[in-house]
């Protein structure tokens, strides 16, 4: 573990701290993480502290992170080793009972963390407690978009099918559920909370639904949410764009780990699981307005099951007819795409 910072390498863990430990990956995110970082330290509860691992970036971001004096910042350098080792970094590094994870363009109500804190000091049985959440756009514009999961009664199953933490950004954990989930110390001596196979350097898919996913196979503490939005996920223009084939790939790697831990879970559960994931990057293909993918995608989706399609009809059937008017008739489709939401950016609205 290389760490460069202005009080040099710690040693160890200290005793003692805040409650709450917020950790902030950071790579290249200069233009947008100011935002980032003040919609934490403007929260409504104070007693945090917060851990920036800068992931070797090549922009200003290093700046940016420096240019702040709140007391409660630490900040730390690492050779560029993708966002689990920073993470991972930066459990190493953390002090409080409760951990959030925060990706260095997202945003948070300034109410969120005094929320989750108060539902875990509510429910000692709640181990990981999240949100619903809205998306913005790279300006920080709220989008017509939205994710509201399931919030109570949440099987290992659930969080296979559905996922729904959704990203990186949404949810707290109380730290002892770590301690279900430890892996054997790596070459640099991290321990790995999430799996630094499943992110290299500039790459980030599915290591963040893996580590949910080992919480709740392997931990007897309870997942649920708060039916508040309290976090916004920013969508880049280069977001929509991003490879699917490699989702595809980290997707692939979530079901053998089902497969091989929980087997039981996996026979039950892997085609509706498939089939929801198969219309998630359908729509992601409407997105880019690749209609012969999203259309390729929808079918492997019925393939699978047709449990999306009634039980969210209306989500699958949109996604279906704009797959097929993109094939057919592609201008049209791309005109009723840019009226599908109340946004300039009508496709920002299939990303969910």
């Amino acid at each position: 573990m290389k760490f460069q910072n202005d009080t040099g390498r710690p040693s160890g863990r200290p005793t003692g701290g805040p409650a709450v430990s917020v950790i902030v990956p950071v790579y290249n995110a200069g233009d947008v993480l100011a935002e980032t970082l003040n919609s934490v330290l403007e929260q409504t509860y104070d007693d945090f502290e917060l851990i920036l691992v800068d992931d070797g970036s090549s922009d200003h971001s290093a700046s940016v992170c420096k240019s702040f004096t709140d007391p409660r910042i630490r900040y730390f350098w690492q050779e560029n080793a993708g966002v689990s080792h920073a993470r991972n970094a930066g459990m190493a590094l953390a002090r409080g009972r409760f951990i959030g994870f925060l990706d260095s363009d997202d945003l948070w109500h300034r109410e969120k963390i005094a929320a989750h804190v108060a539902h875990f000091e509510a429910k000692p049985h709640v181990g990981v407690s999240y949100s619903s959440c809205q998306f913005i756009d790279k300006t920080g514009a709220l989008l017509n978009t939205s994710f509201r999961p399931k919030m109570h009664g949440i099987t290992a199953a659930d969080v296979y099918c559905r996922n729904p933490i959704s990203g990186g950004s949404s949810a707290f954990f109380r730290r002892s559920i770590f301690q279900h989930i430890i892996e054997p110390a790596s070459g640099d001596g991290l321990r790995e909370y999430f799996d630094t196979a499943a992110s290299a350097p500039g790459v980030s898919f599915a290591e963040d639904h893996q580590c949910w996913l080992r919480m709740a196979i392997h931990s007897d503490l309870k997942f649920e949410g708060i039916d508040r939005f309290l976090t916004c996920y920013r969508i880049h223009d280069e977001g929509l764009s991003a490879n699917i084939p490699a989702m595809h790939e980290g997707w692939d790697a979530i079901n053998a780990y089902v497969r091989k831990t929980a087997p039981a879970i996996y026979r039950t559960h892997h085609a509706r699981a498939n089939a929801y994931q198969m219309r998630y990057y359908a729509r992601r293909s409407v997105a880019m307005k690749n209609g012969p993918m999203a259309l390729a995608y929808v079918r492997r989706s019925i393939n699978y099951s047709l449990e999306p399609l009634w039980r969210e009809p209306v989500k699958s059937l949109t996604t279906l007819c704009a797959a097929a008017l993109m094939c057919l008739m592609p201008g049209l489709a791309g005109r009723l795409l840019g009226q599908n939401t109340s946004t300039e950016r009508g496709d920002e609205a299939w990303v969910a």
